[in-house]
């Protein structure tokens, strides 16, 4: 007998069929009036997602609301354009190649489990189901904990927009709910979440072949330059305040370590201590004094987290330095805010995760790519029969296109006009060389 999760599924299937098939500006259309509807809503929708942790509601309007109608004006904006057959150009061809066009599409994956975090229930599962949708993607989201009421709020928006019925389905919040959506056999999984509970998914995942796109813990770094003034350790300590107070310091990418030089150390605990009444205990932040940059890169690439990081100090020297930084997103001068704009991609290395949400390389991770190739002409040499001098009309080929130097490329050219020499006169038997066919299963 087949499960909720199971029958679920296989209505968000039948959806999103006739939901792919319309043209991408039609689901836009409901994307259009989803942001309408949050803005009209924005006060009910933040107090639904301010009770799972009992936020302030101005701090859930900037952190989640906004930033979610914003990542829906961006798809409004772009997601024609991205999802739209790219034809590649003929200038890259291979010569042998003439006659083929090729057209780069991109398609819905089919149905999506979006696994939602406790700490932002609804911005970050928010922009990843309308990401999954403008795609023509189903889903299913499964709530963190105390994430239903927000969830549900959002999806009763989605429907006033327009958006057909099954297309979106809220699941429990328990971790039963999400083992049996994985269950269903979804085509992609969006976890955001404890890299414990990654791994759990990823063993779930891994004997169906499921892929995942996984944003999972951070322990994230904040470099203090030498180059930092007292207007820069300023910003520092504030920026720091600002990460330690967000969300009551529950952010991914809220500050963890702070590497500083020696000699700047003092400055930064004096505003620290002014601006939080005393230094936070670790483990919410460390301050960690280095000798120079080369100590702090060192010391940061220790942690197996590398999600997010910051850099303050002169901004050229900031960004020479965050090239060096290993991270999946480095913030020059300020902390987390910058990496709500919607173009942004987001994601982590190393233990915390992979993949992309969000900006275009997040929606694109929520189609599969197809190449479809066309031949026009009557020109199909492979399909001739063998002929004398092909060995070395195809070896002075190569030599006449890639060959290092211009004796290499002359002698090619030589070959092939050799080889073409060789070949008899008359006309050329088309019949196959072989008649054998490649069996199933075989690569």
């Amino acid at each position: 007998m087949a499960s909720s999760a199971e029958r679920t599924a296989v209505l968000a299937r039948e959806a999103q069929g006739r939901w792919a098939a319309r043209p991408v500006a039609a689901r836009l259309s409901v994307i259009r009036q989803l942001r309408h509807r949050v803005a009209g809503s924005a006060g009910d929708l933040a107090m639904s997602a301010a009770g799972a942790g009992n936020r302030p509601t101005a701090e859930v309007l900037t952190s989640e609301v906004l930033p979610l109608a914003d990542a829906c004006r961006f798809l409004e904006r772009e997601a024609g354009r991205l999802l739209a057959p790219r034809r590649l150009r003929n200038d890259g061809r291979p010569f042998w190649m003439r006659g083929v066009a090729i057209e780069v599409r991109r398609e819905p994956l089919g149905l999506v489990l979006v696994i939602a975090p406790a700490n932002y229930p609804l911005f970050l599962p928010g922009v990843q189901t309308v990401q999954a949708l403008a795609a023509g993607n189903a889903v299913l989201w499964k709530p963190g904990r105390s994430g239903s009421g927000a969830a549900h709020a959002f999806a009763r928006l989605l429907a006033a927009a327009g958006l057909p019925e099954h297309l979106l389905t809220i699941l429990p919040e328990g971790d039963e709910a999400g083992r049996e959506a994985i269950a269903a056999g979804p085509d992609k999984v969006l976890l955001t979440g404890s890299a414990t509970t990654g791994q759990a998914v990823l063993a779930q995942l891994a004997p169906r072949l499921i892929p995942a796109t996984l944003e999972l813990s951070g322990c994230d770094a904040v470099f203090v330059l030498p180059g930092c003034d007292d207007a820069g350790l300023d910003r520092v300590a504030r920026a720091l305040r600002f990460g330690l107070e967000l969300n009551g310091g529950a952010t991914c990418i809220a500050p963890r370590r702070v590497f500083v030089p020696r000699a700047l150390r003092p400055g930064l605990e004096e505003r620290l201590v002014r601006l939080l009444g005393g230094l936070p205990a670790s483990p919410t932040l460390s301050l960690l004094e280095v000798g120079d940059m080369e100590e702090a890169l060192a010391a940061a690439a220790l942690s197996p987290y590398a999600l997010g990081a910051a850099v303050f100090g002169p901004e050229a020297e900031a960004l020479a330095f965050a090239s060096r930084v290993r991270a999946g997103v480095v913030v020059v001068n300020d902390v987390i805010v910058p990496t709500a704009d919607p173009r942004l991609p987001f994601g982590g290395r190393g233990t915390s995760g992979y993949g992309s949400t969000r900006g275009a390389l997040g929606l694109l991770e929520l189609t599969a790519v197809k190449a479809v190739a066309v031949r026009r002409g009557a020109w199909l040499p492979h399909l001739d029969a063998r002929q004398p001098g092909d060995e070395e009309l195809f070896r002075s080929y190569l030599a006449l296109v890639h060959g290092g130097g211009f004796a290499a490329r002359l002698s090619g050219l030589a070959g092939i006009v050799r080889a073409i020499r060789r070949r008899p006169r008359g006309k050329v038997s088309r019949t196959p060389q072989s008649t054998a066919l490649p069996q199933e299963g075989m690569s």
